[in-house]
């Protein structure tokens, strides 16, 4: 999801951000430090969470440093989180680039991952306002949600309103701090930072939805990932879930520990899975971009209008 020609401000707020990233991550004077720290921040990526607080800025007055603080803690917080994730999930590379605990070990991935979420929390108590409670209270969604994740692992009967709550915390969390971030510190009012939240909320389990729809049906050359690795991993999402409902058959075969993703997939076609699972993800970007328009009208108010579209553009068109 690139950023939209509609909003070139973004661009240059973005490009602060980064030298805020940088700056902080890369603040250690010893070297191992500092490489493992910054590792993940120079091999790119989109920078969602930052540029959805900057965006949601724009409901009130943006520019604040408190906004670019925000922006910054709230990515920092995230690359922590993926630090960790690597290391539970034992992934080799991300985004293109070797792991920090592939490249220098598991103990200097989990300190490297402590170091950055200090760092962010550090930056939201500078930033003020509302931000350090958002951010505290979003880390814990984020903890719970994958511990109960971690807790139905192998588990084909959890149900879809399990898995709906877990990615309500583990990943919705995030992007709904990161919208009211940008509303408290841009001083919106209260009516536009509870609307930016709420979009926050949807397009995050719509984000998360396309995420699992793409590990079993993505392009991995465009991905990055292996098919089928949650699957394999025990980690049933929502397609699979609902074809569980629909196939005792294939409830019984996940049981069994068969995971292998050709003999999983023609029953999430068979059983028209894989098109609900879809259909849920556009449902809750259609109640995104309802609630971005109560939020205000402009061209930011666009720009989150075309993230929504983008998050859903990646899923390869399914035949209804």
């Amino acid at each position: 999801m690139s950023v939209d020609p509609r909003v070139p401000w973004l661009v240059d707020d973005l490009l602060r951000v980064e030298e805020l990233l940088l700056e902080t991550a890369g603040s250690s004077l010893h070297p191992l430090v500092s490489e493992s720290s910054t590792h993940l921040i120079r091999a790119g990526g989109k920078r969602l969470r930052p540029s959805l607080v900057l965006v949601s800025s724009r409901a009130g007055e943006p520019g604040r440093r408190a906004t670019d603080l925000a922006a910054a803690a709230v990515e920092l917080i995230h690359l922590a989180t993926l630090y960790h994730d690597d290391v539970i999930d034992e992934t080799d590379t991300r985004r293109g680039a070797p792991t920090v605990h592939s490249k220098w070990g598991v103990e200097v991935a989990v300190l490297a991952g402590d170091y950055l979420f200090a760092h962010g929390s550090a930056l939201g108590a500078e930033a003020g306002h509302d931000v350090p409670a958002i951010l505290a209270k979003a880390v814990a969604d984020v903890c719970e949600g994958q511990i109960v994740e971690t807790a139905a692992l192998s588990d084909p009967r959890r149900g879809t309103d399990h898995y709906l709550g877990t990615i309500s915390g583990k990943t919705a969390a995030l992007f709904r701090a990161s919208c009211e971030m940008g509303a408290t510190t841009s001083g919106a009012d209260g009516e536009a930072r509870a609307a930016l939240a709420e979009y926050g909320h949807h397009l995050g389990i719509a984000f998360q939805i396309v995420d699992d729809l793409l590990d079993l049906i993505g392009d991995p050359a465009i991905t990055g990932k292996i098919p089928g690795t949650d699957l394999k991993e025990g980690v049933f999402t929502l397609p699979v879930l609902i074809a569980v409902e629909r196939a005792e058959e294939l409830a019984a075969m996940l049981e069994r520990g068969e995971r292998d993703l050709a003999s999983v997939l023609p029953v999430l076609e068979d059983t028209g899975a894989l098109l609900e699972a879809r259909e849920v993800a556009e449902e809750h970007g259609r109640s995104a971009a309802a609630a971005s328009r109560r939020a205000g009208s402009g061209d930011w108010q666009l720009a989150l209008e075309t993230i929504v579209e983008g998050v859903l553009a990646q899923v390869p068109l399914l035949q209804r």
